[in-house]
């Protein structure tokens, strides 16, 4: 009786009040990863002029993403700290690029 209690409970939750403010912050997280991804996009850019954008891969990094699907990294975590991304230009190299949660590039390291 008290699983199915606590079973109702969650499933009021998840459609009551919680579930848009849940939605909203998973949306906000990953527009933030989007825009953050499009500063490191942009510099490869810049840095690979002729290289069409499709031929430049920007992904988050692997920690990071595990850390964002595990809960362990929120978004005021990310607006504080920023993210680091791995980018990759086939033919020319790797690497990655860290921004900070305002949109600047702290770092890239490309070989």
């Amino acid at each position: 009786m008290k699983k199915m209690m606590r079973l109702a409970l969650f499933g009021f939750l998840m459609t009551g009040s919680m579930a848009p403010s849940f939605a909203d912050d998973a949306a906000k997280m990953q527009a933030t990863i989007g825009r953050l991804g499009k500063v490191c996009k942009d510099k490869l850019m810049t840095s690979f002029k002729g290289v069409p954008m499709s031929d430049l891969h920007v992904n988050l990094g692997a920690t990071l993403q595990q850390s964002i699907d595990s809960g362990e990294m929120t978004l005021a975590d990310i607006q504080k700290d920023g993210l680091s991304f791995d980018v990759e230009v086939p033919g020319k190299g790797a690497g990655y690029c860290n921004v900070n949660g305002k949109g600047k590039i702290t770092q890239v390291e490309f070989h």
